[in-house]
């Protein structure tokens, strides 16, 4: 019985160890988390810029002038004028402007 009493300070000791080493792991994993949640939003943040930057790029590139002016001078093309446009839907034609 008396083994028993003198393990009980050395029992004690480890318990107050294992838990301190506990708490300065959980410290040391929270920091470790944030900084991969900094790491997250900073890639997001760019790559929601990037996005907003392609379709910027994207609605210049489709204009409708742009477009207009890219089939006339590049693909040499003019306007259609009246009667040239030829509508076919079932039995009947229709022309349009």
């Amino acid at each position: 019985m008396k083994t028993r009493y003198d393990l009980r300070p050395f029992v004690s000791v480890l318990l107050v160890i294992f838990t301190l080493l506990s708490i300065v792991f959980s410290k040391m994993e929270v920091r470790r988390m944030g900084y991969s949640l900094l790491k997250e939003s900073r890639q997001l943040k760019s790559l929601t810029e990037q996005k907003r930057l392609k379709e910027m790029t994207y609605a210049q590139l489709t204009r409708p002038e742009r477009i207009e002016t890219f089939a006339e001078r590049r693909l040499s093309l003019k306007k259609a004028q009246k009667g040239q446009i030829v509508q076919i839907s079932g039995e009947r034609i229709a022309l349009t402007n």
